[in-house]
């Protein structure tokens, strides 16, 4: 069953919610882009702890995340476009569907943005709000792995292994921050 496309069997109403949010916060390139997110943060961030380096970093990560966006939406239309069994597609149609299939990559960096916005206003200490959205990244990377898992039905045991192992990447992202800064 793929969650990404529509059913018309008349799938229940928490079905259908839980579709919706597949859609947006559970696709492939949300938990991708939670992950590129998170690694341009932790690697453009700097030992600088000034406001003025965290607006750098906000505009590098938001900019950078855009260029990745665009990179996989037209990695995405490319491929559905050269796909043998869309031949007789318009161009507009690969680019529709790739637009659909991507949008999550520019979702997944609205909550761990929170932080680093905050930081730029002054609000919150730099280091405190680059760490906080790195670990708003993990526990994002860890309820995504959840999710995935529980919409299928799965046992609790397979679902909390799923959070495990999508949640670690964000914890590998963190420890090669460390490791480089130190």
């Amino acid at each position: 069953m793929d969650l990404n496309e529509p059913d018309d069997t008349g799938a229940t109403r928490e079905l259908a919610v839980h579709r919706g949010l597949w859609r947006h916060w559970g696709s492939p390139a949300a938990i991708y882009g939670t992950i590129v997110y998170a690694s341009v943060v932790a690697a453009a961030s700097a030992a600088d702890d000034d406001q003025a380096s965290a607006i750098r970093l906000l505009v590098f990560s938001l900019v950078s995340i855009v260029v990745f966006w665009m990179a996989h939406v037209y990695s995405t239309a490319l491929g559905y476009h050269g796909d043998a069994d869309r031949l007789g597609d318009r161009l507009r149609d690969s680019i529709r569907h790739a637009l659909r299939e991507s949008g999550g990559m520019l979702e997944a960096a609205i909550i761990p943005s929170i932080p680093l916005v905050l930081a730029a206003l002054g609000l919150l200490p730099p280091d405190f709000g680059v760490n906080l959205a790195l670990w708003l990244a993990v526990l994002m990377l860890t309820l995504l792995g959840y999710t995935v898992f529980a919409v299928r039905g799965q046992r609790v045991l397979i679902c909390l292994t799923g959070a495990v192992v999508t949640g670690a990447f964000g914890v590998v992202v963190i420890l090669l921050k460390s490791a480089l800064q130190h």
